[in-house]
């Protein structure tokens, strides 16, 4: 992403925004290393900071199979981040997203009640494999 500074639409307008709470997520290249996704996440907090906004929270969810075939690929790595910015920055932010061509799709949406700081389900650990689960006795016909 690149590093010019964002600007609001207007002049003097910037110290009348409302800084709101959003969730975007990307999904990048799978071939991608973890430096080049770690510096698509400093031109998000960059762009953040340049309007006096900030990442509250990233979580990297590591390479998953895609739903269907993007740009063929099976693949990508999933991004998870919690902004708090202005609102006028979220178009800034989207039109990012389209021009940088190592990001298959991206998502953002506004967090209504305050975002869970926590770790979101995708980060929790997965049940072990089956000899781990209780096992039931078979029911009889």
């Amino acid at each position: 992403m690149s590093q010019e500074p964002w600007q609001p639409d207007e002049p003097g307008k910037r110290e009348m925004l409302r800084m709101l709470q959003y969730e975007t997520i990307f999904v990048t290249d799978p071939n991608l290393a973890e430096d080049e996704v770690d510096e698509l996440v400093k031109g998000v907090d960059h762009l953040a900071a340049s309007a006096k906004g900030k990442i509250l929270k990233v979580e990297k969810w590591g390479k998953r199979r895609l739903a269907y075939t993007v740009d063929r690929r099976e693949e990508g790595i999933y991004v998870l981040l919690v902004l708090e910015i202005p609102t006028d920055m979220v178009k800034e932010l989207d039109r990012r997203y389209r021009m940088n061509d190592r990001i298959l799709r991206h998502l953002t949406v506004r967090v209504e009640n305050e975002a869970q700081l926590g770790p979101s389900p995708m980060m929790k650990p997965r049940p072990a494999e089956r000899e781990d689960l209780p096992v039931e006795p078979a029911a009889a016909l």
